[in-house]
């Protein structure tokens, strides 16, 4: 009789541990209010000038992304520049960040703890030198998590979005964020899996499911940004879109209402509109950032392109506010080498399921870097061709003038951290074939941190951004 009373009472509580598992539910947003919550607007700018203004990108990849990027950041804090009559660090004047997967570790810890980044008992401890996947494992193959994860509402991202809570940010929510309300903005970017698009952790995106974003943990956007497909369960977030009261901008009824102008806008637009229909969106399914922009640059790049944003930066530009302007896309993409093309048998699942993960999204990723360098040629030769129109003019036609004023004096710098450009080939070949694990070890950590400046360095942009900065300020 005693035995089955203890079996029985075992099966109960099972039975209810499992039924308390649940992923927690994001808070919902009381009434809209674009004068609050974590917006670009809403950060300080204290001891950061918006004249000389610089976007950071982070790829996904791993810990090899997470170390890539911590040490392009190491690199930023040591390089001194004079600007404005001041001498501040380069890292000092970095207004966004812009992060997918193993890279949002690296850009989230920064956005919270600031220089606690760079201290050897902190990030490095706590994530760079540690085997995070072991940990994962460990979590999974624990009996107490099977009972949890036999809930439908508690997947495997779950596990992985307590242990970054507990272990790495310190139960930090984007509260806090708002509170320190100091710059970087910093972008913390999942992929939608619906509609295949980016999901960006901020107010902005949040607005459109009636949420409030400060009831949010860092972790949670952390983990949905890391969550690689099979490897982890989507990661949920409530849509109570209707019951805030939220206003669309202007910008997204101009732009639904023809494809053809602009399509890309057009589809901004499209996706946006999409979190508004709660009935069909009632739960919004989050996946590993770099399904949909692996390198992190396409917010960034609607930023400067456009006026949509609500943090762009054409208006800042036309206003004379931003001088220059500095975009940094640190790329930790792999090519690993394959014998697949040596065997009449096709490759396995899980290969086929890797490449899918990766060979597009590096193929996008380029693609994406060449649209913003694009957009920065395009300035200059808008400039040089209405200061050669301007002259023709003043030569053969004195009392004419020009019926616009010029572009803006903006000068821009594009650069590309990515081990593509190391000269040796067998470096090179290294550093492509590190895999994208939450694991490596400390010498191959290291090796990352000191690569990651040394390709800084040799960038021609970098060393004409250094050389533009110290004739000005000298």
């Amino acid at each position: 009789m005693r035995r089955r009373f203890q079996r029985a009472f075992a099966a109960v509580f099972i039975i209810a541990l499992a039924g308390c598992a649940t992923y927690p539910a994001n808070p919902r947003l009381v009434q809209y209010d674009t004068k609050s919550g974590y917006r670009f607007e809403n950060l300080t700018a204290s001891g950061n000038s918006d004249s000389l203004f610089v976007i950071l990108t982070f790829s996904g990849g791993g810990t090899r992304a997470a170390a890539l990027s911590y040490g392009v950041m190491e690199k930023l804090r040591d390089v001194k520049i004079r600007w404005e009559g001041e001498e501040r660090r380069l890292l000092d004047e970095v207004d966004a960040i812009s992060s997918v997967s193993g890279g949002s570790f690296t850009a989230a810890y920064y956005a919270l703890f600031r220089d606690e980044l760079f201290d050897p008992e902190k990030f490095r401890k706590v994530f760079l030198y540690r085997d995070i996947e072991a940990e994962l494992k460990a979590l999974l193959f624990n009996p107490i998590n099977w009972v949890r994860l036999a809930s439908p509402t508690f997947g495997r991202i779950e596990l992985a979005a307590e242990l970054y809570d507990r272990e790495i940010f310190r139960e930090k929510s984007f509260g806090d964020l708002i509170n320190q309300a100091h710059r970087p903005f910093t972008m913390i970017n999942a992929t939608d899996i619906t509609m295949g698009s980016q999901f960006t952790f901020i107010q902005d995106q949040f607005d459109l499911l009636c949420s409030d974003l400060s009831g949010v943990q860092v972790a949670r956007a952390v983990a949905a940004s890391s969550n690689f497909p099979i490897a982890f369960s989507p990661l949920t977030v409530n849509n109570y879109a209707g019951t805030c009261r939220y206003r669309e901008p202007p910008w997204m009824d101009e732009a639904s209402k023809d494809l053809l102008p602009n399509p890309p806008r057009f589809n901004r637009a499209r996706i946006a509109r999409s979190y508004l229909n709660r009935g069909q969106r009632e739960y919004i399914h989050l996946l590993d950032g770099g399904v949909a922009d692996n390198i992190g640059l396409r917010g960034p790049l609607v930023a400067v392109r456009s006026n949509d944003p609500s943090w762009s930066l054409p208006n800042k530009i036309t206003l004379g506010k931003v001088k220059r302007l500095l975009v940094i896309v640190v790329d930790a993409r792999t090519d690993p080498k394959t014998a697949i093309d040596k065997k009449p048998s096709g490759p396995g699942l899980r290969t086929i399921v890797d490449i899918i993960a990766s060979v597009p999204m590096a193929n996008y990723s380029f693609d994406t870097v060449q649209e913003l360098l694009d957009e920065f040629n395009q300035w200059r030769t808008d400039r040089d061709t209405y200061a050669g129109c301007k002259a023709i003019l003043e030569r053969t036609c004195p009392a004419t003038h020009m019926p616009t004023g010029p572009p803006p004096p903006i000068e821009t710098y594009g650069i590309y951290v990515g081990f593509d450009q190391i000269k040796d080939a067998q470096e090179r070949d290294y550093y492509l074939n590190l895999p994208t694990t939450f694991y490596l070890p400390q010498k191959a950590v290291d090796q990352l941190r000191e690569i990651g400046p040394k390709m800084l360095e040799e960038s021609k942009e970098f060393q004409r951004l250094l050389r533009d900065l110290n004739s000005e300020g000298s």
